[in-house]
């Protein structure tokens, strides 16, 4: 995904099969999610919204807000 913009959605749905086993990626995703445009297939609006809506679905499911702490702002 660093590597080639092109296969992020695929790189992005397999960590999303993998499960918490793709919790040592999440440094990557989120660098990825901060690039104001990102490659995705095509580099069309609609793969890069549907690579954004997933990643961050990731990032919620693997590494969840602590108890108590506050929400993360959002840009």
């Amino acid at each position: 995904m660093a590597q080639n913009s092109a296969t992020a959605n695929h790189v992005v749905a397999g960590m999303d099969r993998m499960g918490p086993l793709a919790a040592p990626a999440l440094p990557l995703l989120r660098e990825q999610l901060a690039l104001p445009r990102r490659g995705g297939r095509f580099e069309s609006v609609d793969h890069d919204e549907e690579l954004q809506r997933l990643g961050r679905t990731l990032i919620a499911r693997l590494d969840p807000p602590v108890p108590g702490a506050p929400a993360p702002r959002t840009p």
